[in-house]
Order: C-alpha cells, then sequence, then structure tokens
C-alpha cells in the first residue's frame, strides 16, 4: 500500500516498500534522508502516481480535499471560457459605455469574468478580440481599486491602451503616459500612488532592474549572473557575506503597491530563457501587487513558435504553481541531448494533461470560435507539391539571372560577387539572411561609417543593400497594374516584409515605376525606425487618403497596435522563421471590427531558402501548441538548405 498526503506545498509519499523509478517517471520527485519521498503539488503529480501505482494509492484527507477544490476550480473555469455570454454585476454600472461595447461581442464580457475571477490570468485571445478591453473589463468587474500599471510596447502605449481607457471607462479615470525627461518621469510616478482610479502606462524599459554582486572582500561589484556563478570578476569567490545590490531604473515604481499589473505583449516582455534574468523580467518580478490585486499577461501569439517558453508567462503570474522550469518542462517534453536537459519533442500523450493545467489560468479563444461569420483568410497562390494536400501555399517564382547567380555564389561559396563589391556573410545565420534577402531581389554592396565597439569610435564598413531587379518586385508591379493602379486600383495593398531595406528598395521602385506626381506619395510605411507618437498619424492617413495606396509594414514593428480597415490584400515577398510574427501581421486587416474576406499572397523564389523556410514554417504552424524546439543557428540552417532541395 503506498499513501500520499499534503504536507505544505508538496506531497509526501510513503510506502511499507522500497519505491522504485521515482525520480524518473515523477518530475521533482527526491527521497527524504528520513527514507519517504516527496514530489511536488499539483494535479498532474498525482495523476502519475496515480498511473504509476493504481490500485495500491491511497489518498489523505487533507490531498483528497485539496484535490477536489483544484478539480472543481478547473472545471467551472473551462466551463466559463466556452460560454458565449454571461452575466456582468458591476461593468454595466462601473463603465456603462464598455458595458455597452461588448453587446456585440458576448464573448468579450465571458473574458471579462474569466479575469474578475482569477488573482492571475493569461488572456491569449487572437489578435483582434479585445484583450485590452477584457483586461479593463475584469478589473474593474472584481472592484479591484487602482492604482494600476501597464507595461507595453510604446507603440501600444498611446494608440491602444491610453486611447482605450479615455474612449470607454468613466472621466474619473486617468491615462498617464510618462513624458520624454526623466525628472518629469519621476513626478508623474509619485503622483500615481494617490489616484485609485489611475492607469500608469509604461513601456517596458522603465522597469528594468540592474543587479550586482558586491564583493565582501574588495567591494567591487560584478554583473549578477547565473545563480550558480562562484567566482567573481575580482577573482574572489562568493561567499555567504557576499550582497546582492539591485538598481532599479525608476525606484519609486517599485515602492508603489498595484491594485493590478498588467503586461502586454507578454511573450517577449515575460520570457524566461536559459542562463540570466533579463533586467526587465527581474524588474516585473520586484513590482508589487496588493493582496487582492491581479496579475494579468496579454499576448495574441503566447507560444511564439516556442510552447516551452511558456513557462515564463506562467511563472510570473503563478510562481508558486510554477516554479521551476525543467520540473514542468519534464512533463510534456522528451528531454535529452549532451546536458541531458535539453527540450526536444512535445509528449503527445501528455497534451490533454497540459490543457488540463491551463484551464484555470489561460484564457484562449480564436476567431473561428467567437465570431464563425467572419470570412474566413484567402491564402492565393498554388501549393508546392500538388499532391499534398497539407502541402505549403504559395506564388511560386523563377528568379531573374543577376539574383540566381549572386545566390547561388553565397550558396555554394559563401560569398558572391556584387556589381559593387563582394558580399562575406559570416556566419551560418547571416549566411542564411542572405540568401533570403537574395531570393528576394538583387543587392549591392556600400562603404558607411558605422560604430565599432572594440575600436570605440565610427570606422568604414562595407554593408550591403537590397535594390532591384527583382522577380517578387516584378510579381507585385504587374498585379498592381491588374488591380486598377495607381489611377483606379480596387482595393489598398500592405506589403509586409522582416527586412526594411527590401521594402525602401521596393517602395522607391514602385515610385519610379508608376510615376506619381511631385508631391503625391503612392506608398507609405511603418518601420521600427518610425516614432511612436507618428505612427497614429500615419495609419490614420493611409485607411482615409485617396492617394497613399500602398503600405509598407515591417512584420516585427507593424505586429501590434495596428489596424488597417482600408486594405484587403497583404503581399509577403519575404518570411520570417518566427510565423507566429506573420500571423500578427495578417490579423493587421483581417479583423472583426470590419468583416470582409481578406487575400493573402506569399511570394516564394522557387529552389532557394524560401523553399526550406515555408516547409519549417508549416511544421510549427501545424502544431502551434506542441511544437517542437525551434532550431536556432547552425541547425536551423542546416534543416532549411535540406528542405529547400528536397
Amino acid at each position: 500500500m503506498i499513501y500520499i498526503e499534503k504536507k505544505g506545498r508538496r506531497i509526501e509519499v510513503r510506502s511499507d516498500r522500497p519505491l522504485t523509478g521515482m525520480k524518473t517517471t515523477i518530475p521533482g520527485a527526491y527521497q527524504t534522508v528520513a527514507g519517504y519521498w516527496t514530489v511536488p503539488l499539483n494535479l498532474e503529480t498525482c495523476k502519475l502516481l496515480r498511473e504509476k501505482f493504481g490500485r495500491s494509492l491511497r489518498l489523505g484527507i487533507e490531498l483528497k480535499r485539496w484535490a477536489k477544490t483544484v478539480v472543481e476550480s478547473r472545471a467551472y473555469m473551462a466551463k466559463l471560457s466556452a460560454a458565449k455570454n454571461t452575466k456582468l454585476g458591476v461593468l454595466p454600472t462601473a463603465a456603462p459605455k464598455l458595458y455597452e461595447a461588448m453587446r456585440k461581442r458576448k464573448y468579450q464580457r465571458v473574458g471579462v469574468r474569466f479575469v474578475a475571477e482569477n488573482e492571475a490570468t493569461l488572456v491569449a485571445d487572437d489578435p483582434g478580440l479585445g484583450k485590452t478591453l477584457i483586461a479593463m473589463g475584469g478589473i474593474l468587474e472584481a472592484e479591484v481599486p487602482g492604482p494600476y500599471l501597464v507595461v507595453a510596447p510604446k507603440t501600444a502605449s498611446d494608440s491602444v491602451w491610453r486611447r482605450e481607457i479615455i474612449r470607454w471607462l468613466p472621466p474619473d479615470h486617468r491615462a498617464i503616459i510618462l513624458p520624454q525627461l526623466r525628472y518629469q518621469r519621476e513626478h508623474k510616478i509619485a503622483l500615481t500612488r494617490y489616484g485609485p482610479k489611475t492607469w500608469l502606462i509604461v513601456h517596458p524599459e522603465i522597469v528594468l532592474v540592474a543587479s550586482w554582486w558586491k564583493c565582501a572582500k574588495c567591494r567591487k561589484l560584478t554583473t549578477e549572473g547565473n545563480r550558480n556563478q562562484k567566482r567573481l570578476d575580482c577573482g574572489h569567490m562568493k561567499d555567504d557575506d557576499t550582497k546582492r545590490i539591485t538598481k532599479p531604473s525608476y525606484s519609486k515604481l517599485f515602492e508603489i503597491e498595484w491594485g493590478a499589473i498588467i503586461v502586454d505583449e507578454s511573450h517577449e516582455n515575460l520570457i524566461r530563457r536559459k542562463g540570466v534574468v533579463t533586467q526587465r523580467r527581474r524588474g516585473l518580478d520586484m513590482l508589487k501587487v496588493r493582496g487582492d490585486g491581479k496579475r494579468i499577461a496579454m499576448s495574441g501569439t503566447p507560444f511564439d513558435s516556442k510552447p516551452h517558453q511558456l513557462w515564463g508567462t506562467l511563472n510570473w503570474l503563478a510562481p508558486v504553481t510554477y516554479s521551476a522550469f525543467h520540473r514542468w518542462a519534464e512533463l510534456y517534453w522528451q528531454k535529452g541531448g549532451y546536458t541531458g536537459f535539453e527540450i526536444g519533442e512535445f509528449r503527445k500523450d501528455r497534451e490533454q494533461m497540459l490543457w488540463d493545467s491551463l484551464t484555470s489560468i489561460a484564457l484562449r479563444r480564436t476567431k473561428a470560435e467567437v465570431a464563425p461569420d467572419l470570412p474566413p483568410k484567402i491564402h492565393v497562390g498554388s501549393p508546392l507539391n500538388p499532391d499534398d494536400r497539407d502541402s505549403p501555399v504559395g506564388v511560386w517564382l523563377e528568379m531573374g539571372d543577376e539574383q540566381r547567380r549572386a545566390y547561388e555564389q553565397i550558396e555554394k561559396l559563401s560569398m558572391a560577387e556584387l556589381e559593387s563589391g563582394r558580399l562575406e556573410p559570416l556566419g551560418a545565420l547571416a549566411e542564411l539572411t542572405r540568401l533570403k534577402q537574395l531570393a528576394t531581389c538583387y543587392g549591392d554592396i556600400r562603404t558607411e561609417m558605422r560604430w565599432d565597439a572594440e575600436a570605440g569610435r565610427r570606422i568604414p564598413k562595407d554593408v550591403y543593400f537590397p535594390k532591384l531587379p527583382s522577380n517578387k518586385f516584378d510579381w507585385i508591379t504587374e498585379s498592381l497594374e491588374e488591380w486598377g493602379y495607381p489611377n483606379n486600383p480596387i482595393t489598398k495593398v500592405v506589403i509586409v516584409s522582416f527586412y526594411t531595406g527590401i521594402l525602401r528598395a521596393f517602395a522607391h521602385g514602385f515610385e519610379a515605376h508608376f510615376k506619381t506626381k511631385p508631391g503625391n506619395r503612392l506608398c507609405t510605411g511603418i518601420s521600427g525606425k518610425t516614432p511612436s507618437h507618428k505612427r497614429r498619424g500615419i495609419i490614420d492617413r493611409f485607411n482615409n487618403s485617396d492617394d497613399q495606396l500602398i503600405m509598407m509594414l515591417n512584420v516585427k514593428a507593424g505586429g501590434t497596435a495596428i489596424t488597417i480597415d482600408s486594405a484587403d490584400r497583404m503581399i509577403f515577398p519575404s518570411e520570417t522563421r518566427i510565423p507566429d510574427q506573420q500571423k500578427q501581421a495578417e490579423d493587421r486587416i483581417h479583423r472583426i471590427s470590419n468583416p470582409r474576406t481578406c487575400m493573402y499572397y506569399y511570394l516564394r523564389s522557387l529552389d532557394t531558402v524560401d523553399v526550406g523556410t515555408s516547409l519549417v514554417n508549416q511544421e510549427m504552424i501545424a502544431d502551434t501548441h506542441r511544437l517542437l524546439d525551434a532550431r536556432r543557428g547552425v541547425d536551423y540552417m542546416q534543416h532549411v538548405m535540406e528542405l529547400s532541395h528536397n
């Protein structure tokens, strides 16, 4: 007989006979000096124990009571998240405009109730379903007094959060965005603590916290590294007298007890990779939430193509429940490799266990679930393999002579002779980047003054610039002419790429090809260098003007806080190796607020890395929630190259 009972935050496992295989089958199990085993306290561990010992297992009274509570809570939250509508008791009077805005989108009311019922919530609905309104409504429905802290990208601070707070909440709710000057920022933060209905909106760099080890012998500082670090930079060993020194960018931010902390784009801000914790993540961990407060993480793509990194968000939301990464990952992924800790394939037999564990903390709905009448996305083109119905769909193009010659030189010789000079990429990823660029258009070498960290000054460097000719540019111009450009366009078009240089070269090419009049710009665009305060004006002019017909959009800079209602066609001349970024870009025009058929064109050059990239991305998209560990560096490049020529 094997008896298990709840003891604090763990489960004691006692038996009158030796128990074998505990460490290999139960993540986090260890044997105490007293001889009995102890395992983590969670429902998944109980299930594994039941699988291992079957009828021999006996549960203690406290463990039964705890397990019953958890099971009932999960069942309730799962039922709630699947509901089509629910009643709200506080929001109709606390924020009548916001409540009325949800009249036609009753699924948002369900989200509000879900957030209100939870101390910590991951709102992972598809982009465009109103996660901002759900988060605000959930806080008000729970009657949690402020102040509230919103950590959001610069691009979303004013155009999304401040605008939505002013638009939907009563006038006594204040939305504050920090000014540029430091002393003004500190003054604004200090005033925030006195506002129970104040929303302070900051970008992630504001919450940075630097950390050092201070040597007890020589008092020199060493930047904090891995927790297993033993030797300091000064040469002395780290011991019990070594002090940890932290320095927040804005200390007053950490003195306030917040009624709620909302982290937008959580997959970027809450990520916990192996090794040293980032200053951003350290700061988010150190922020204080009142006892009755809430933690809310928001992301339309919470897995970012690497689902095991979801743990970073879960750990921030519920640090006690999700305290150890490897223990959590071992439940759902195969582990091995040289170190024994590398993440491998997702264990499909544990898929249901993973989703059951997330029902009480994560809210995930797709557009197809909540808006079945919304026209689906149409991906135009033909399958790579006509005999395979699951083959990637795209517009497959042959490269021109100049492109192909440069591409083949890079592929075979890791260098190419361009008209303006020799192009020599350094490293596997640099070579893959150049191959992707050359599969899109030709290029040029120019000498520019660039900062060199080692030299400590600006020195001349050869820089690669994309330029025409391009097989993909030719296809786009022909299609634009068929769509009535530039005089009688049937629609506006968004062109998306990871490479701003390619977008710039194409924009100049369109202006020259269509011979637009001086002062009339056919193209506009948003890149990483576009100031956040100018983005809204650019988007509004594109949506409302009759002359700006083409939006050139950087996939990363334009993946959030953008709604384009005037375009229904999107063209991708190049792809990233993170398909979730492309999905977010696709959703900029595919909106519930303006239902219409949206068409997407992925342009891919035959016999190039475009083929391999599309196949690798197809693997990721096909299994978003139980994805293999994304390949990096040389391994990723080798896999792309293998698939490119199969």
